[in-house]
């Protein structure tokens, strides 16, 4: 890892690059476990229709982003923290997101092992007791750490390998299940109200507003260690793009699930599984849908604690006369120690495994920031970033309630 004042070929990342971080931080979660229950507790399989209204509610927070980077050349998301809210309150939001990020590192870790241990069991592999949870995630978030210590594109690949995985597996899933869909479990597409925020239009509604969460968070992308700053500016673009393709995928998935398995049965954390579990001739794919999710879940941790090596870098002024690349080193293991610390000590379940509350006020922090620094006369603007920051910040209370899901 190196400083963010250089960028050599191993250093700086291309288009494709910053792609493959954008649809980790979409995708590489438990993001289908979200949909699904969602799916049984709100709004039935109208939860495309959720999707497709998150996705359009992220679009003005792409776009004061995109205006963002165009007026403030600077490095990273603490960068356009300070310069649109000062060094204090930039600073403070800073630690707030680091912090948070390392607590989701450690959830997420102890999810992945809890993951793998879901999968060596369907292979016949009682590893349990052998190694709890806890310190398989501690294993893994080491050795994702020293994956991490590695050239930044390198470090990319990895991910790319892992998050390939999850996604192959997942449309294999889709080429192999498409058939056993039933449409009479589609009917009714849109169940009637029972309550005012379960099913009906309500229902859609109130769904959206946590998978908005799980796609806003794709602005911490601009934040991952190795982009140049003449390629800032253009971010934002292709984060929308990979927004888009992300959308797709989880819509055709969550229409397959749903058309599976009655979508009451989907009110689990691994609904994926209870839908293929109604269906005899696809039980051999049961045990590589849990690999599927520490694949996924490995490539989101090389993310965010990528991110979090760099804000902690530029959060610690007492290492700015360090060597950058020893610096950029002390930051990533600072990182992977407090991570470590944190999934051995809490017990499983406690600690986030998705970007949170902390990450959803900084964007909607940058979106009110553009209002700060604008210089052009846009008539556009002064209506999309309050009301970006108004559903980040929607987006924050509901994650904050349902915490640390």
């Amino acid at each position: 890892m190196d400083s963010d004042n250089s960028c050599d070929r191993d250093a700086c990342l291309g288009r494709d690059h910053v792609a493959t971080v954008a649809l980790t931080l979409l995708l590489g979660g438990s993001v289908i476990a979200l949909v699904g229950q969602h799916t049984a507790a709100q709004a039935g399989p109208a939860i495309v229709l959720s999707l497709l209204l998150a996705a359009l509610g992220t679009m003005p927070l792409l776009y004061c982003l995109h205006v963002l980077n165009q007026q403030l050349p600077v490095a990273g998301l603490q960068g356009l923290l300070r310069a649109g809210w000062g060094r204090a309150s930039g600073g403070l939001l800073g630690g707030m997101l680091l912090l948070e990020l390392v607590a989701t590192s450690a959830g997420a870790a102890q999810s992945m092992a809890s993951h793998l241990r879901v999968f060596l069991l369907r292979c016949g592999i009682d590893a349990g007791n052998a190694m709890p949870d806890q310190l398989a995630a501690v294993f893994g978030l080491l050795l994702l750490g020293v994956v991490g210590l590695l050239p930044r594109r390198r470090a990319v690949l990895v991910a790319c390998a892992l998050l390939t995985m999850k996604i192959g597996i997942g449309l294999l899933l889709l080429a192999l299940a498409a058939r056993y869909v039933h449409y009479a479990l589609w009917i009714p597409w849109l169940p009637e109200a029972t309550a005012p925020y379960r099913f009906g239009l309500g229902g859609v509604l109130a769904a959206s507003v946590p998978l908005l969460g799980v796609f806003a968070s794709v602005g911490l992308a601009l934040g991952f260690p190795g982009t140049g700053r003449q390629e800032n500016a253009r971010q934002p673009l292709l984060l929308a793009g990979m927004l888009l393709l992300a959308m797709l995928l989880l819509i055709v998935l969550a229409a397959l699930q749903a058309g599976l398995v009655e979508f009451p049965a989907l009110a689990s954390t691994r609904p994926l599984s209870v839908a293929l579990q109604q269906h005899p001739q696809l039980h051999w794919m049961m045990p590589l849908l849990p690999l599927a999710g520490a694949a996924g879940l490995a490539a989101l941790l090389l993310v965010l604690m990528g991110v979090a090596a760099r804000l902690a870098m530029q959060l610690w002024p007492a290492a700015r006369h360090a060597a950058p690349g020893l610096r950029a080193r002390l930051a990533y293991g600072a990182v992977v120690l407090s991570a470590a610390m944190l999934a051995l000590v809490l017990p499983v379940g406690a600690l986030p495994v998705l970007p949170g509350p902390a990450t959803l006020l900084v964007m909607a922090a940058l979106c009110l920031a553009v209002l700060r620094v604008q210089a052009s006369s846009s008539r556009v603007l002064p209506v999309l970033a309050p009301v970006a920051a108004a559903l980040c910040v929607l987006a924050a209370v509901e994650r904050m309630r349902v915490w640390p899901g």
